[in-house]
C-alpha cells in the first residue's frame, strides 16, 4: 500500500526537495539583536566609548577622521558553514584542473552567490571572490567585439580590408610592409658588390636535388604562397600591393577590377580556366596549372551551393519581380554564390597549406602519426584550455619574410631549363648576359605579351579549346612531370644561374630597406647568433667567400645570409625539405602568424558563413592519409584523369618513387595506385528503354563491372559474387542463392515480416508533436524495416531491445550496408572514392569476421552464433527461414569463406539501400503535389482487408510510382566494338573497355512501352517494368523488395492524412544531377549521399485504426485505463497480435472487449467462481482450450507432449498448466490465439460487413456464452478505437 505523510501519497519514501531547489535558499543569517533589555546595555557602551573621544582637531573640517576596520579571515571563517566549504572546495578543485566548462545543473554559480553574500561585508575575501566573479562574466564577451554581421564582414574583400574590424588597413593591400626586427647593430660602410655575393656563394655550377626528393610541385605552392603574400609596388618598394592574407589572390586577385576580369557574374562562377594575378604566367606551366585547378574547383563548390541551397541563401528570383527588382535579385544571388564559394575555396587552399604542405616541410609525411601544427587550433574557455594566444586580429607581412621567401635553390632542372627558354621566347636567341638591365627587358616584354583578359592568356604553350578550356591530357601530363621531378636542395650554390639578376635585386632591395643582419634576425626569434663563419656553413669554400665579403659574421646581411647558410639534414619527423636552419624556424612562426591572425580561417571559418556541406567538402579528416587533402583539388580539377587512389594525387609534394618507400614503410602502400595518371574514356548514356534491354540481355557484349569493388571488400571470394562477372560460376551462385530465397514459404513469410514491421517501427519511431503524430519514414521506417529483414535472413548481429546483446545499432548496420553497396555498385565520385573504399572496407571486415565466426558456429556445433537475436519461432516468420540460409550454402557445396564473402555480405550490402531507396522515392513522389490526387484511392486500398487484388493493386501504384520518381540505372562495360541503335534513331559507336550507363529515368516514360506516362495506372503489366534491371543480373531479390513495398505502402497509408510536416523536415532533400537523376543530402546537409537519408510524415489518426499507435500514445482514451501495468501488458498484447496476423480493428477490439470482461478488468487470470481448476488466462479459457494453447507454444509444447485431453488430469496438474499459460507473456495471448485458432471463417467475415454483428457471432457461436453482459465492454471498446 501507498503510505502517507501529510495527506500526500509517497509510495513509501518521503517526498524531498531536490539539491538544486534547496540549495538556493539563501541561510545567510543576521546577527541577533537580542531583547530589548541587550539593546540598552549596547547602546549605553556605545554613548561610553564616543564621550572619551579627543576633541576633532586632526581634520581641517571639524570632523573625525574614519578608520575602516575590515573584517579578517577570522570572521569568514566563522561565517562559513559546511555548504560554503563545498562550495569553496569546488571552485579550487577547478581551478586547480583547469577546468573551464561548468556544470550549471550543479547551481555553481548560484551557490557561488551565496557563499560570497554570506561572508563578512567589505571583506578581503569578499571582495576577492566578488572580483573573480565580475572578471569571470566581463571576460565571457570579447571586449570590443571582434565579429559582426553584414556582408562587409562575413566576406573578403578584394584587398583584403576589414580582416580587422577596428583596423580595417591592417594588412590591406597597398599598404606599407611591416619591419619584423628593429636593426640595432652597425653594418660595412661600403657592402660588397651583389653580383659578387651572388658568383661567390649563390651560383649554381652543378644541380643539387632535394636530399627527401620532394617534388616541383611543393616548390609550386610556395611560389603561389609567395606571390599571395608579396607584391612589391614598383615606384613604391615600401609599399605591398597584395594583402597580407593567404586569401588567395593570384587566382582572385588584390583589386576589385581584377577580382571582377575573372568572374562571369553569372550563377557565382569564374571565367573557364582563369585567374586574375597575371605575375604567375611568368612561372614554370605546373604553378598556373595549380591556379586553374582552383578555379574549377571554385566553380565546382558554386555549382553544388546553389542545387543544395541551404536555407535558401541562393534561390532564385521570384518571378513577379519587377525587371529592376529581378536584376537586382539576380546579382546578389551571383555575388552571394561567389563569395561563399571564395570562402569554401580558399578553405580547401589553407587546408592542404597547413595539412599536405606544413606535413612535407616538418617530415610528418614520412611516420604514421595523425598530430599536425594547425595554427587554428581553438583555445580557451568554449574548448577547456587555456587562453594562450589570439586568433582572428590580422596580420601584416613584413620586408624580412618578402626576402625569406626566395627559394630559388629549389628551382628543378626541369624548371631551370623552363626559365631559361622563357627568356629566349621573350628576348630571342642571343639576348647576350644576363643582368639587371636584360632583367627589365624581359619583363617589358613579358607585361606586352600577356593580355588584359584573363580569358585570352595562355601559357606554356597551351591553347584554349572553344570553351575556354585547356586540353586536360596536356595540363595532366605537364603536371605528371613536374610531380616527377625532385627540386633542388637549400643551402649555398644551388641558385640557378638564370636568376641571377633577380637574385641581386633581392640584395639590393634589403639594403633600401636597411633590414636587421643574418645574426640580429635569428635573436629576434631566439636562435644562436652565429659565432664564426662555419657556423654559417661549414663548407670550407662558401665560409671562406663569407668571410672575405664581410669580415665578421655580425655584418652578413639577412638575404645573402639565409641563402648561404647551411641546410640542415633531414630528420624523420622533424625536417622534411631540408631547409637552411634559420629559414626552418622563421618559416613556422610566420605561419602560424599568417593563419591563427586571419580571422576567415579562424573566429569566422564555420560551416554558417561556408555552409554545412562547404565547411565539409574541404574539411580534413585525419583518419584519411593523416588529414592530407591535396587530393580532392586534383580529383575535382582532372576527375577523368586520376584514379581515386592516385599516389600522384594523394601525394603530389614527393616524387613518386620516393612515396613508394614512405608508403611501404608505414605499411600503406596496398592503399594506393602508383601509375602514371592516363585519361579515362567518357561514360557513354544510353536512355531509350530498347537499347537499355539490348545492353543488359546480352552478357556477353556488356559485362558487368563490380568485382574490382567487391575483390575489394570482400577479398578474392568477392570475385566469386554472383554480380562479380558474367561465368557459369557466377551463374551458379545466383542459383543457388536463389533457391534458398524463394523457398515454398517465402512469399507468406516476407509479407507477414514486413507487415509486422511496418506496423511495429511506425509504432515505436513515431512521437507526438503539436497534437499530431510524427515520423521519419525514411530513417526510421524504410530504412530500418530492411536493415530487420536481412538481419533475420543472415542472421546478422543487429542491436535491439530484443537483442540487447547485439553488435550494431539499426543505424549503425543500415550505413554499413550502405557503404557497402556504394563502394561496390556507385563509386563513381573520385574525390570521394578514396575515404569511401578506406571505410567501406573497416566496416566491412568488421561485419564480415562476426558472420564467418557466427557460419563456423553454426554448421560445426549447431549453435545459431554470438550476438544475434535468439526469436520466438512461433512469433518470428523468419526465423527457420534465415537459419536455413547456411546450412543450404553449405550443403550447396560452399566453403564458410564463399558463404560469408561470395554470398551473405554482398547480398546484404545489395538488398537493403536499394530496397529503401526505392520505397523512399515512390513515397516521395506520392506526397508531392504531382502525386498527391492519388492518396485517397491508396489509402481507401490500403484500409481493405489484405488479399491478392488488393495486394496486386497497392503493388501497381507503388510500381508507377518507381516510375515516376526512380532515378534508377545501371553501368555495363564493353567487351569489344558494337554499335548500340538507340530508341531515337541514334547509333552510338563503341569501343572494347567502354562504360556504358543505362538510365531508366527517360525509358520509363517511353509512351510505347507505357501508354499515356503521365498518368498512374496500376493495372499496367509487371514484366514492363525494367528499373529492377533485366537480362542475367536482373535484380534477384525484386520480388521480396515488390512484397516488402506493398506491405510498406499499406501500414503508411493506412494512416489518415499522411502527408509531409511542414518545411524542409518533410522534404526529401535532393540535388539534381544530369539525365534528370538526383542524390541526396545526409541529414545535417554536410555531404551528398546517394541515398535518401530523411523524410518526415505527419498524420491525424493517432487514436483510431491502428492497434499499436493506441497501445503505444493514446493513453487518454478509456480503454487504456482497463489494461493493468499498461507498460508491462501492452508489449504482449502487441506481440500476440502481431503472431496471430490480426489487424482489424474489429477483432482487435472484440478480442479485447472479452479478456477485459473475463477477467474483471484485467484483474485474474484464475477462475475464483465458481473456482474449477484449470481454467484461466486473461481470456478466462476453460482447461481444454488451455491445454491446446500450451501445445501451440514452442516452449511449453514439450512439458505437455503425449498429453491429448484434460479428462483424467488431477486438479494439481490442471493448476501446473494454467501456472504454464498465465505468465504474463502468454496470459495476455491468449485472446488473439483464441480468435485465429477456434473461430470459423465466416464469424472473422463477419466483423468484415458489421461490427456489432461480428461481435455476436464471436460470442455467441464462437465463444459459446451470452452476448447481453458483454456488450458494455464492447462498446467502451469501439469508443476507444473510433468504430
Amino acid at each position: 500500500m501507498a503510505e502517507h505523510k501529510n495527506g500526500v501519497a509517497t509510495n513509501g519514501y518521503e517526498k524531498k526537495s531536490s539539491p538544486a531547489s534547496s540549495s538556493t535558499k539563501s541561510e545567510a543569517k543576521p546577527l541577533p539583536n537580542g531583547d530589548k533589555k541587550d539593546g540598552i546595555v549596547k547602546s549605553f557602551k556605545q554613548l561610553r566609548v564616543a564621550s572619551k573621544r579627543p576633541l576633532p582637531k586632526e581634520m581641517g573640517d571639524g570632523s573625525y577622521r574614519v578608520v575602516e576596520n575590515r573584517p579578517g579571515l577570522k570572521q569568514d571563517i566563522r561565517r562559513l558553514r559546511g555548504r560554503d566549504l563545498k562550495t569553496l572546495l569546488e571552485i579550487v578543485k577547478a581551478k586547480v584542473k583547469g577546468e573551464t566548462q561548468q556544470d550549471d545543473k550543479t547551481m555553481i554559480m548560484e551557490r557561488t552567490i551565496q557563499l560570497v553574500a554570506n561572508l563578512s561585508d567589505h571583506s578581503k575575501v569578499q571582495e576577492s571572490l566578488t572580483n573573480s566573479f565580475i572578471s569571470q562574466l566581463w571576460n565571457s564577451i570579447d571586449h570590443p567585439p571582434m565579429l559582426y554581421m553584414g556582408d562587409k564582414f562575413r566576406f573578403r574583400q578584394p584587398d583584403g580590408s576589414n580582416n580587422n574590424p577596428y583596423l580595417p588597413q591592417l594588412g590591406a593591400a597597398r599598404t606599407p610592409y611591416s619591419r619584423t626586427v628593429r636593426p640595432k647593430g652597425m653594418s660595412l660602410g661600403a657592402q660588397p658588390d651583389p653580383e659578387a655575393i651572388f658568383e661567390s656563394v649563390f651560383a649554381r655550377d652543378a644541380f643539387r636535388k632535394n636530399p627527401n626528393n620532394v617534388s616541383s610541385i611543393l616548390w609550386y605552392w610556395a611560389t603561389i604562397i609567395i606571390h599571395d603574400l608579396f607584391w612589391t609596388n614598383l615606384q613604391d618598394p615600401n609599399q605591398n600591393d597584395s594583402s597580407s592574407y593567404l586569401d588567395l589572390a593570384p587566382l582572385y586577385g588584390s583589386t576589385e577590377k581584377d577580382r571582377d576580369s575573372i568572374r562571369t557574374f553569372k550563377d557565382g562562377q569564374l571565367k573557364p580556366d582563369c585567374f586574375a594575378d597575371k605575375r604567375l604566367i611568368g612561372n614554370p606551366p605546373g604553378v598556373p596549372i595549380l591556379l586553374i585547378m582552383f578555379n574549377r574547383f571554385h566553380n565546382h563548390v558554386a555549382t553544388n551551393l546553389a542545387d543544395i541551397n541551404e536555407g535558401g541563401r541562393f534561390s532564385k528570383p521570384a518571378e513577379h519581380l519587377s525587371p529592376e527588382a529581378a536584376d537586382a535579385a539576380w546579382k546578389k544571388r551571383d555575388t552571394e554564390l561567389f563569395e561563399t564559394a571564395r570562402l569554401v575555396t580558399s578553405g580547401l587552399y589553407i587546408n592542404i597549406t597547413l595539412i599536405d604542405y606544413v606535413r612535407n616541410i616538418i617530415n610528418l609525411n614520412r611516420v604514421d602519426t595523425t598530430w599536425t601544427l594547425d595554427p587554428r587550433q581553438e583555445m580557451g574557455v568554449s574548448v577547456g584550455t587555456k587562453d594562450l594566444s589570439e586568433s582572428g586580429t590580422g596580420n601584416v607581412v613584413s620586408a624580412e619574410f618578402n626576402l625569406c621567401y626566395r627559394w630559388h635553390s629549389c628551382l628543378s632542372e626541369m624548371d631551370d631549363k623552363w626559365v631559361q627558354d622563357f627568356y629566349t621566347e621573350l628576348l630571342g636567341e642571343n639576348y647576350g648576359p644576363m643582368n639587371l638591365q636584360t632583367m627589365m627587358k624581359a619583363l617589358k616584354a613579358f607585361e606586352a605579351s600577356v593580355a588584359d583578359e584573363p580569358s585570352e592568356r595562355t601559357f606554356g604553350g597551351f591553347k584554349r579549346g572553344p570553351d575556354g578550356k585547356f586540353n586536360d591530357d596536356e595540363l595532366v601530363e605537364a603536371l605528371a612531370t613536374a610531380i616527377e621531378q625532385p627540386g633542388g636542395a637549400f643551402g649555398g650554390r644551388n641558385v640557378p644561374r638564370i636568376m641571377k639578376p633577380i637574385e641581386m635585386l633581392g640584395i639590393m632591395r634589403g639594403r633600401k630597406w636597411n633590414l636587421a643582419g643574418l645574426n640580429e634576425f635569428r635573436k629576434h626569434f631566439g636562435l644562436k647568433a652565429y659565432e664564426t663563419f662555419e657556423d654559417i656553413n661549414s663548407d670550407p669554400s662558401v665560409a671562406d667567400a663569407l668571410r672575405n665579403l664581410y669580415q665578421h659574421p655580425d655584418y652578413v646581411e639577412l638575404y645573402p645570409g639565409i641563402v648561404a647558410e647551411e641546410a640542415k639534414t633531414p630528420m624523420v619527423p622533424g625536417v622534411g625539405i631540408a631547409p637552411t636552419y634559420t629559414i626552418s624556424r622563421v618559416v613556422l612562426s610566420d605561419a602560424v602568424a599568417l593563419v591563427r591572425g586571419d580571422r576567415y580561417y579562424t573566429t569566422d571559418y564555420n560551416p554558417r558563413h561556408l555552409t554545412n556541406w562547404g565547411y565539409k567538402e574541404v574539411d580534413y579528416d585525419l583518419k584519411v592519409n593523416h588529414g592530407c587533402v591535396f587530393y580532392k583539388l586534383f580529383l575535382r580539377a582532372f576527375p577523368q584523369h586520376f584514379k581515386g587512389n592516385s599516389v600522384y594525387a594523394h601525394y603530389p609534394m614527393v616524387i613518386p618513387s620516393e612515396n613508394k618507400k614512405i608508403l611501404t614503410n608505414i605499411k600503406r602502400a596496398d592503399r594506393f595506385d602508383f601509375s602514371r595518371p592516363e585519361p579515362t574514356a567518357t561514360r557513354i548514356n544510353i536512355i531509350g528503354y530498347n537499347a537499355a534491354k539490348y545492353i543488359l540481355e546480352d552478357q556477353q557484349k556488356y559485362r558487368v563491372c563490380w568485382e574490382e569493388g567487391l575483390k575489394h571488400l570482400m577479398g578474392e571470394a568477392g570475385g566469386r559474387f554472383m554480380l562479380s562477372g558474367d561465368t557459369a560460376l557466377h551463374a551458379q551462385q545466383r542459383k543457388c542463392m536463389g533457391k534458398l530465397l524463394y523457398n515454398d514459404t517465402w512469399r507468406n513469410a516476407v509479407k507477414s515480416f514486413y507487415a509486422t514491421t511496418a506496423e511495429k517501427l511506425l509504432a515505436e519511431k513515431s512521437y507526438r508533436l503539436a497534437g499530431k503524430m510524427q515520423v521519419d519514414v525514411v530513417r526510421d521506417v524504410g530504412n530500418v524495416a530492411h536493415t530487420h529483414f536481412v538481419a533475420r535472413m543472415f542472421n546478422l548481429p543487429l542491436k535491439t531491445s530484443e537483442n540487447p546483446k547485439g553488435v550494431f545499432s539499426e543505424q549503425e548496420l543500415y550505413m554499413i550496408l550502405a557503404v557497402i553497396f556504394v563502394c561496390i555498385f556507385f563509386d563513381i565520385d573520385p574525390a570521394k572514392s578514396f575515404p569511401l573504399r578506406q571505410g567501406a572496407r573497416e566496416v566491412a571486415q568488421k561485419l564480415g569476421g562476426i558472420i564467418e565466426m557466427n557460419v563456423k558456429l553454426a554448421n560445426s556445433i549447431g549453435v545459431k552464433g554470438l550476438f544475434t537475436s535468439k526469436p520466438d519461432k512461433n512469433d518470428d516468420p523468419l526465423a527457420r527461414y534465415g537459419e536455413n540460409m547456411a546450412k543450404g550454402l553449405k550443403k550447396a557445396g560452399l566453403s564458410t569463406e564463399d558463404i560469408v564473402w561470395s554470398q551473405i555480405l554482398p547480398t546484404a550490402g545489395a538488398m537493403v539501400p536499394n530496397q529503401a531507396q526505392v520505397f523512399a522515392q515512390t513515397l516521395d513522389w506520392y506526397l508531392s503535389p504531382a502525386g498527391e490526387k492519388y492518396r485517397p484511392e491508396l489509402a481507401r486500398i490500403a484500409a481493405l482487408e489484405t488479399g491478392d487484388e488488393t495486394d496486386a493493386l497497392l503493388l501497381g501504384y507503388a510500381m508507377e510510382g518507381i516510375r515516376m520518381a526512380g532515378t534508377f540505372g545501371l553501368y555495363r562495360e564493353a567487351t569489344g566494338p558494337d554499335t548500340i541503335h538507340e530508341d531515337d534513331g541514334r547509333s552510338i559507336p563503341v569501343n572494347a573497355g567502354d562504360r556504358v550507363f543505362v538510365s531508366f529515368v527517360q525509358a520509363a516514360q517511353d509512351p510505347k512501352i507505357f501508354p499515356n506516362p503521365g498518368v498512374v495506372d496500376p493495372k499496367r503489366p509487371l514484366d514492363k517494368y525494367i528499373h529492377y534491371g533485366v537480362g542475367p543480373h536482373a535484380c534477384l531479390g525484386r520480388d521480396i523488395s515488390q512484397v516488402a513495398l506493398t506491405e510498406l505502402f499499406r501500414a503508411v497509408f493506412r494512416k489518415k492524412g499522411v502527408r509531409r510536416v511542414p518545411g524542409a523536415q518533410g522534404e526529401l532533400k535532393k540535388v539534381p544531377r544530369p539525365g534528370g537523376f538526383f542524390v541526396y543530402m545526409t541529414e545535417d546537409w554536410g555531404s551528398i549521399w546517394p541515398f535518401p537519408t530523411s523524410m518526415k510524415i505527419t498524420w491525424d489518426d493517432g487514436c483510431g485504426t491502428d492497434l499499436f499507435t493506441l497501445l503505444f500514445w493514446c493513453r487518454s482514451v478509456p480503454w487504456w485505463d482497463l489494461l493493468p501495468e499498461t507498460t508491462q501488458a501492452a508489449p504482449f498484447i502487441i506481440s500476440s497480435f502481431q503472431s496471430q496476423q490480426i489487424y482489424s480493428p474489429a477483432e482487435i477490439a472484440a478480442v479485447l472487449a472479452l479478456m477485459a470482461f473475463e477477467s474483471g478488468d484485467f484483474q485474474y487470470k484464475r477462475n475464483h467462481y465458481p473456482g474449477r481448476p484449470g481454467q484461466g488466462t486473461a481470456n478466462m479459457q476453460m482447461p481444454n482450450y488451455n491445454l491446446l494453447y500450451a501445445k501451440s507454444i514452442p516452449e511449453l509444447a514439450k512439458g505437455w507432449q503425449g498429453i491429448e485431453s484434460v479428462e483424467g488430469l488431477s486438479d494439481q496438474e490442471l493448476g501446473d498448466l494454467l501456472d504454464d499459460v498465465t505468465v504474463d507473456k502468454y496470459n495476455f495471448g491468449s485472446g488473439p490465439w483464441f480468435l485465429k485458432t477456434q473461430c470459423k471463417e465466416d464469424v472473422r467475415q463477419a466483423f468484415k460487413t458489421d461490427v456489432d454483428t461480428g461481435f455476436q457471432k464471436y460470442i455467441e457461436e464462437c465463444v459459446g456464452t451470452d452476448l447481453q453482459p458483454r456488450l458494455e465492454y464492447f462498446q467502451r471498446a469501439k469508443t476507444a478505437f473510433g468504430l
